[in-house]
């Protein structure tokens, strides 16, 4: 058996080693549901389910406006994609022209795909919000 001091130390160590591991599995389990919005929503709308995929980046975006750049700048253009596959233009533009100030303002922000996303639904929403093409 442990001496009497030993087992106190041994419980103070479990004292401060528990919140440490409720920390530890709280950050854990809270990280992932950064991305899993955006996530959500992307695969939402890859599949048509654009009212689902809506309704995912709405609640989102308080928490997108803390996003890095090139996350923000993903977000906003699934969120104007999105708007425009529902028929709503001008809520499409605002989202898409974010997207676009994003990433000309940070050059290759957004991936190579997601670019022609973005010059696609800029041309699908207007022709005078969308860049000339090369």
């Amino acid at each position: 058996m442990y001496p009497r001091a030993e087992m106190r130390r041994h419980g103070t160590d479990l004292l401060i080693l528990i919140p440490l591991l409720l920390v530890t599995l709280a950050l854990t389990l809270a990280l992932p549901a950064c991305g899993s919005a955006l996530s959500d929503a992307k695969s939402d709308f890859k599949k048509g389910h654009y009212g689902e995929a809506r309704a995912t980046l709405v609640r989102a975006e308080p928490e997108s406006r803390d996003w890095e750049l090139g996350r923000r700048a993903e977000y906003a253009l699934y969120r104007g994609l999105t708007h425009g596959a529902l028929g709503d233009r001008q809520a499409a533009g605002v989202w898409l022209k974010e997207a676009k100030a994003i990433d000309d303002a940070h050059p290759g922000t957004l991936s190579d795909d997601d670019r022609a996303r973005l010059r696609l639904g800029l041309e699908s929403v207007s022709p005078d919000v969308a860049p000339a093409s090369p």
